[in-house]
């Protein structure tokens, strides 16, 4: 998951990235063509002939309108849109958890009774008939018959 979100943060800064220089571009490329003129307060700005204060106006005005639309509108989405869905959510489930409760409840004795029912009729399963051991496999034991001197292990004594 961490490689996912990676990704989608790397792709949301390309976006807006790719975004901005469009709007730069729609801005100087349109900013002096004959038929479009951009009117503020009854003016017509022309881009290429701002000075250095407006220009810096309007570069904190851009500054300050990317911020919020990168900030403020992703955070009101996810509290006026996330927020009541996440609510609805859990108490839906809440609703669930209490319909399962009381049906637990109603039918405890139907559930003790089917329990007992079961234990009852199952099959209960058959053990296997134990084998007899089965005889030891290589050179037979020594009896008590041989003497006390009879050899039980080999020595390597010479």
């Amino acid at each position: 998951m961490k490689t996912l979100f990676k990704a989608l943060l790397i792709f949301g800064f390309v976006l807006v990235g790719v975004a901005t220089l469009l709007g730069w571009g729609a801005v100087h490329l349109l900013g002096d063509v004959p038929g479009v003129h951009l009117t503020i307060d009854g003016d017509d700005v022309i881009w290429t002939s701002l000075d250095l204060a407006d220009a810096f106006g309007a570069g904190l005005g851009l500054i300050i309108a990317i911020g919020v639309m990168c900030l403020i509108v992703p955070l009101l989405l996810l509290l006026g849109l996330g927020l009541p869905l996440l609510i609805i959510g859990a108490l839906v489930l809440a609703g669930l958890a209490a319909l399962v409760g009381v049906g637990a409840i109603v039918g405890s004795p139907l559930i003790l009774i089917g329990l007992v029912v079961w234990l009852l009729v199952r099959d209960k399963p058959r053990k296997a008939p134990m084998a007899p051991p089965a005889a030891p496999v290589g050179p037979a034991a020594p009896h008590v018959s041989n003497g006390p001197h009879a050899p039980t292990e080999p020595t390597l004594h010479a």
